[in-house]
């Protein structure tokens, strides 16, 4: 019920039953809420900047939780409190804890959660505070339009929403996300690799509705609405003709901004990339997953 409220964005809808859920539990280990919880709580909290909750969530997910905490849970759990404090613009705090997340990972995708919050971390700290080494996207600056930095929409090759997944399933296994149009050119969903479930089903019957931004949004926000969204592309339309996230026939597309296009700004284009915390040298992926 919980996770019913967050969908629907209420968090204090999800608050109230929490704290019922505590309540009840008392000393009773058995009733106490599970770890996915806790996470989905932090992840709205952490979206809206409210680092004080996240990380008082984090510390009390430990003792007051049934069950094993996977490591994936902890990791998230870290990655949610980095992604509080920079949305609090809390940038020292965001720095200290991703030196800490780098360090006890042998590798992570600049295209996953934890990489897009990375990336802001290194443009928003500059050159010579940037804890990342050598600078992963130097040649990005968070105030610039996407406009500047998008793919023009006919070079995404978009497909026909009519077309079926078997006859269009070789360009799912090199992309993980396609845009969508109709035969008048204009963008009608947007489908991703892993909603890509039924061979025999038209494209468009597995998409979701293009999320468009104007041309002269910064990339900042863009990376924004990518993280909270779960989302790994936008669509770019030209400036002043729409309302963000709303899309009519007359706003054709400029061009599109994804998770994988954002991995090709990194210094290495390379499958791996070296990411140095102090003396620390770890791994990290630029391929986009």
């Amino acid at each position: 019920m919980a996770d019913a409220f967050l969908a629907c964005g209420s968090i204090d809808g999800a608050l109230c039953i929490f704290g019922e859920i505590i309540k009840q539990a008392g000393n009773n280990k058995d009733l106490r809420p599970k770890p996915h919880l806790y996470l989905s709580i932090m992840r709205a909290f952490a979206t809206i900047g409210d680092f004080d909750m996240v990380k008082r969530l984090n510390k009390r997910m430990w003792p007051d939780s049934v069950g094993s905490i996977s490591r994936s849970a902890k990791q998230e759990a870290d990655e949610l409190l980095m992604e509080a404090a920079i949305n609090n613009n809390q940038i020292d705090v965001a720095r200290g804890i991703l030196r800490r997340i780098v360090n006890g990972k042998e590798h992570f995708s600049w295209t996953s959660r934890v990489g897009l919050v990375a990336l802001k971390v290194e443009t928003l700290s500059g050159f010579t505070n940037s804890p990342l080494r050598p600078h992963v996207f130097p040649q990005i600056l968070l105030n610039d339009p996407v406009e500047k930095y998008m793919l023009p929409f006919r070079e995404s090759r978009p497909l026909c929403g009519d077309l079926i997944l078997e006859d269009a399933v070789m360009r799912f296994l090199k992309d993980s996300v396609v845009p969508l149009v109709n035969d008048w050119g204009t963008c009608t969903g947007i489908v991703h690799r892993h909603d890509c479930t039924k061979l025999d089903a038209p494209l468009l019957s597995m998409a979701r509705p293009p999320l468009c931004v104007p041309s002269s949004t910064s990339l900042e926000h863009v990376i924004d609405l990518l993280l909270r969204e779960k989302t790994e592309m936008v669509i770019v339309v030209k400036s002043g003709n729409m309302y963000e996230g709303s899309y009519t026939s007359s706003s054709r597309p400029l061009g599109v901004f994804s998770l994988a296009l954002l991995s090709k700004f990194s210094t290495n284009t390379s499958d791996t990339h070296d990411v140095r915390m102090g003396n620390a040298l770890k791994p990290a992926t630029v391929a986009a997953e």
